[in-house]
């Protein structure tokens, strides 16, 4: 399996290599980002590479990706703690039921059976 992710990873290299050396000449142009507020305000960014837009909007999904998958490992965490504890609480009532000396009481259907005969 770990040679598949590494193969996956060179193949995602090489090409992405392949990708910004072809497209050279559109990643390099400036684009000027534009956030306009009708009657409050219009906002202009520095001209900044297409490529460089690009890398960013990537890392980000990545940064926001991971920090998904963080707070699900936190609750997957949290939930096995609980189920252990929970398990733990389970096994010790069963052993201590287990240990309980058996009574010799009459059971609940036998005596319908003597109050029966009764009548």
């Amino acid at each position: 399996m770990r040679f598949i992710k590494v193969l996956f990873l060179l193949a995602l290299f090489v090409f992405s290599i392949l990708f910004f050396s072809q497209n050279n000449d559109v990643l390099l142009q400036n684009l000027t980002l534009i956030l306009d507020i009708p009657y409050v305000a219009t906002l202009h960014s520095i001209p900044l590479p297409f490529g460089v837009l690009i890398l960013t909007a990537f890392v980000a999904g990545c940064l926001l990706t991971m920090i998904y998958f963080v707070v699900d490992k936190f609750r997957g965490v949290a939930k096995l703690k609980e189920c252990r504890t929970r398990m733990a609480s389970l096994e010790q009532e069963l052993n201590s039921l287990r240990n309980m000396p058996i009574s010799e009481a009459p059971s609940f259907a036998s005596t319908e059976t003597k109050e029966e005969e009764n009548l």
